[in-house]
Formats: structure tokens, C-alpha cells, sequence
């Protein structure tokens, strides 16, 4: 009897405590708030993909593929830095026409001026967004490189995505956007708990974007022939897709290389980053490191600024107009 009465106090608080399994409601960006405390994130599933190479071919038949050139209606509350607000109406006034009394003056004899160039300041630009750059794995990440060429080079992911970090770091700070390198340590692995909580934990005036940059991979091992570019945003995120159409856009304007459109993945098993961050939050695969002829540029500096470049065009557009 003692047993039934505790049992039924413990079902009634947690009940109360929320200790029950509704799901999360949704929350700003189309979609859900996370249920966990900044620090009390879920632990990644291992069966999970965390990006494109990690999805299986069961998986990969449900993707959804979008073209970046189709629309994306906001509704209120998508973007908190865009404010429509009415034009204020203004009358003009006509200026007051004063008459000044004519005193004749000697002539002045003018001295030759020597015309110098007017000093033109660069206007400063006026910080937007706070932009969360993850650097995608680490280099504990067990895989994520290529096959070996025949001279022993291989492409390594963690050194890609730290290299383009590091590059578009490079040209905002110049630019004065504001930024956050939400990894910058290497000796790391998948460390996906603490990217998100970083993103998530840190204090801004300024409304919060998760950009995540990597590469793909396709296969077991050995060449394949898949290549391209494509963006991944969270499913049910409007503002997501919103982002990802403009970096697709860039990327595929700067490099020139295959398009594979925005994409993104319905049901729970959504890459970790995108479905945890509590901001809108796009991933990026630059290229497949498992395409032979694209691992090889994906290796020389002057591709690497290509996209890293494509990526800071696609920043700064949306510091300008919004998403």
C-alpha cells in the first residue's frame, strides 16, 4: 500500500517537474528549442549522421533537395535584425529667401590654388549578426581525409575546414563583422556537444548565425566519381533555408563546380549542429575530398581562397539585406 501512495506522488510531481516525454515546442527560426540546459546537451547518437559522408543509402533516399533559385517566404520573427517599419511622412519647407545688403569691395587678386585629392573615408561597417564559425571535426575525427595520392598527399578535412575558418576570419575582422571561432583548438575530435553548447552559451547583443564549413566524402574507400557543392540547413527552418540559399549561390558562382543544391533531412536523425544550435544554422560540404580531381584542388591555396571568399561574399550580403 506504502508503495501505490509513493508511486502515485512521484508520478503526480513529475508531472508537474515536466519530467514527462512531450516533445520540444518550436521555438524562434522554425525550429525546436532545445529541452536541455546550454550545458546538459544530448549526446550525439553514434548511429547518427553528423554530415553528408556519414549517410547511409537507406537514409540518403529521403533527402530533400531544394534549388537555391526557389524562394523563401519569411514570416515574422525568422529574422529578429529585419524591422519593417512605416516611412515617416515628411512635408517639405520652402527655404527663407534673405536679401543681403550690396557693399562694394575691392577686387581680390587670387593666388594659384593647387588642387589636392578630396580624403575619402571608408564608412565603417555597422555589425548585423554574430556569426558562430565551426570548423567542422577535429583531428581525432577517426577517417574523414582521402585516399593517398601517389606521392603520399592526402587530403585531410580537419586541416581544410580550419584553413577556410581561418581565411574568412581573416578578410571580417578587416570588415569589422562580428564573429565567433567556435573551435579553434586541433588536437579535438567530432566534439559536437561542445560546439553547440559554445554557440549557444555565448552572450551577444547581436542575433546569433551557426555557420558550419566542410567537405564531403562519398564511398568506403578508394576514388569516386562524386563532386560538387551543397548546403544543408534544418529541416522545418525557413530562415535556414533562407541562409543556405545565399551561400550555395556564392559557392557555386565563385568555384564554378557541380551544383547539388540546398538540402536537408527529415525525422529526428538530422546532423547534430543543425538540429541542437539554438539559432539558424546552415552546414556547408565544399567538394568531395573522395573525387580525385577535386581532393587536387581542393588541396592548392588559390581554390581554397575561392571559397573561403565565397563564404565571406555570402556573409556579407546578408549583413547588408537580411536573409
Amino acid at each position: 500500500m506504502f508503495e501505490k501512495i509513493a508511486e502515485f506522488f512521484r508520478n503526480l510531481f513529475s508531472g508537474i517537474l515536466g519530467g514527462g516525454s512531450e516533445k520540444p515546442k518550436p521555438g524562434t527560426f522554425g525550429k525546436p528549442t532545445s529541452t536541455f540546459e546550454s550545458d546538459e546537451l544530448p549526446e550525439a547518437e553514434p548511429s547518427f549522421p553528423q554530415d553528408a559522408p556519414e549517410l547511409d543509402q537507406d537514409t540518403a533516399s529521403t533527402i530533400v533537395v531544394v534549388s537555391e533559385e526557389e524562394p523563401v517566404v519569411l514570416e515574422p520573427g525568422d529574422d529578429p535584425a529585419v524591422v519593417i517599419t512605416p516611412e515617416e511622412e515628411t512635408k517639405p519647407t520652402e527655404p527663407e529667401v534673405v536679401v543681403d545688403p550690396v557693399i562694394e569691395t575691392p577686387p581680390v587678386v587670387e593666388e594659384p590654388v593647387i588642387e589636392t585629392p578630396p580624403v575619402v573615408e571608408t564608412p565603417k561597417h555597422k555589425a548585423r549578426y554574430m556569426w558562430c564559425l565551426d570548423n567542422g571535426h577535429g583531428k581525432l575525427t577517426a577517417g574523414k581525409r582521402s585516399p593517398k595520392f601517389e606521392d603520399g598527399k592526402q587530403f585531410l578535412e580537419y586541416e581544410f575546414n580550419r584553413d577556410i575558418v581561418k581565411r574568412i576570419i581573416e578578410q571580417l575582422e578587416k570588415k569589422g563583422v562580428k564573429y565567433f571561432n567556435v573551435v579553434p583548438e586541433v588536437n579535438t575530435d567530432n566534439f559536437l556537444e561542445g560546439r553547440v553548447g559554445r554557440a549557444n552559451k555565448l552572450k551577444s547583443s547581436l542575433p546569433k548565425i551557426f555557420l558550419s564549413i566542410h567537405a564531403n566524402a562519398f564511398g568506403r574507400s578508394g576514388w569516386e566519381p562524386p563532386s560538387g557543392i551543397e548546403t544543408w540547413f534544418y529541416h522545418n527552418s525557413r530562415s535556414g533555408r533562407a541562409l543556405a540559399r545565399i551561400f550555395q549561390k556564392h559557392l557555386i558562382s565563385k568555384t564554378g563546380w557541380k551544383n547539388r543544391k540546398l538540402k536537408s533531412y527529415p525525422g529526428k536523425k538530422q546532423f547534430y549542429v543543425l538540429r541542437n544550435t539554438k539559432m539558424p544554422a546552415v552546414l556547408t560540404e565544399n567538394g568531395f575530398y573522395t573525387n580525385k580531381e577535386e581532393a587536387r584542388l581542393l588541396l592548392k591555396s588559390s581554390v581554397r581562397q575561392k571559397i573561403a571568399d565565397a563564404h565571406v561574399l555570402a556573409i556579407m550580403e546578408i549583413e547588408k539585406n537580411g536573409f
